[in-house]
């Protein structure tokens, strides 16, 4: 099915100029009129299966008026009809698609684009978003008046739930998950709404000095996807530059499209009274990112860690994971999102949960000292059963994939792209 994406949309008040479209499919390449006129930022947008996607993405980068902009999009042979759409994009600015003939990495052909830009700075853009038609002017005020500043992210909202954050930014503490996402779920006015610097900014939207990836280096491929943006930024943080965020540059975002699945186990016992993340809205679910990322943490502590830094993953991870795994029996995955649950809590819901039979109400002073008495039972027969029966549901696939992730990148296996579905 062909998508078709109008060369300028009335409402967006595009600049019409001359329009170059280059497209390189199995290294032969057809041009048209390439303009001989200065660029002021090179887009970059990587494809996969994605034909509805970058339809919607195109359209709204058509929309930025009054910027000079070239954009490189790299297709990583795609089997559906990502090709045709962006054959078919008639833009108000030059274009240069490459088509290649495996799915490379996120990072090598997002270089591959870097490579080949003419302007002083390189945008990196998912082709799940959607941005605003003023997005780049805020990031391009960033670098024009900072010239210590690397690299600068917008706010990335989700595009399910356009008011409420997808995520701020990222703090590395090279522990269990390598960062902290900083504003999952949360409103803007929930202290996201001021200009700041940042460890790691959110890599689906980066604006990008060309020198600083000349200084630092381009992306490291060896990450395939996920955690590339973490590698890239503490890397520029250690040559002593800075990453920045400004809230008002807006960009939706659909979140791991690429590597998203169809389906995700339901909540098995629906809990209203218990504590929320800031806004009540699903949590994702993703067990190829979850592996990716779990893979790609070991290969960053490996390659940045000293020793210490390597011993704190390793040892936060160890008790990590097994809270995850009673998370997921006891459904309170929420809980432990925002940090409020502990073993000592888990363990003694279970309990109390096993002898009441998963009743919420407050338990009397004699249901608390039959669950203590019963705690044996609970814990090493009730136990056992509910965790072979949440993974026989699906529910632990998240977990599993993790753990697999960090194995694989501890004893640095092939990436197994075929059972990811990545091939």
């Amino acid at each position: 099915m062909l998508v078709t994406i109008p060369q300028c949309p009335a409402e967006a008040g595009c600049h019409h100029g001359a329009v170059a479209v280059t497209v390189v499919r199995d290294h032969v390449t057809t041009a048209r009129s390439e303009p001989d006129r200065p660029i002021d930022v090179t887009v970059t947008v990587v494809s996969w299966n994605s034909a509805e996607l970058i339809a919607q993405c195109l359209r709204s980068v058509s929309g930025c008026d009054g910027i000079s902009v070239e954009l490189h999009v790299v297709d990583n042979a795609s089997s559906d009809a990502s090709l045709d759409v962006l054959e078919g994009y008639a833009p108000p600015f030059p274009v240069r698609i490459v088509r290649n003939a495996t799915n490379q990495s996120f990072a090598e052909a997002n270089n591959r684009a870097v490579r080949e830009c003419r302007g002083d700075l390189v945008l990196l853009l998912n082709n799940d978003t959607q941005v605003a038609p003023d997005f780049l002017g805020w990031l391009l005020q960033v670098l024009n008046t900072m010239p210590r500043v690397a690299a600068v992210s917008g706010a990335i909202f989700r595009m399910d739930h356009p008011d409420v954050l997808d995520v701020a930014y990222l703090d590395i503490y090279f522990g269990h998950g390598l960062v902290h996402r900083r504003g999952v779920n949360a409103l803007p006015g929930n202290g996201f709404d001021v200009p700041k610097t940042v460890d790691v900014g959110i890599g689906c939207c980066m604006l990008m000095r060309a020198e600083a990836l000349r200084t630092v280096g381009l992306l490291d491929e060896s990450y395939f996807a996920y955690h590339e943006e973490v590698d890239w930024c503490f890397r520029a943080r250690k040559a002593g530059l800075l990453i920045y965020r400004h809230p008002y540059a807006r960009v939706w975002h659909r979140g791991s499209s690429s590597t998203a699945p169809r389906t995700r186990p339901p909540s098995r016992r629906p809990r209203p009274d218990r504590p929320q993340l800031p806004n009540p809205i699903p949590l994702s679910w993703n067990p190829v990112r979850t592996y990716l990322g779990a893979r790609n943490a070991v290969r960053f502590v490996r390659r940045h860690g000293s020793w210490r830094r390597q011993a704190y993953f390793v040892l936060s991870s160890l008790y990590a994971v097994p809270l995850e795994l009673l998370a997921i029996v006891l459904d309170r995955e929420e809980d432990l999102k925002i940090g409020v649950l502990t073993y000592r809590r888990a363990l003694a819901l279970y309990c109390l949960e096993a002898e009441t039979g998963g009743a919420d109400a407050s338990p009397t002073v004699a249901t608390r000292l039959r669950a203590l008495l019963h705690a044996p039972k609970h814990l090493f027969v009730s136990l056992p059963a509910d965790v072979r029966r949440a993974h026989a549901e699906g529910a632990t696939a998240e977990l599993v994939e993790h753990m697999r992730g960090l194995a694989d990148g501890y004893h640095d296996r092939p990436l197994p792209l075929e059972r990811l579905g990545l091939k």
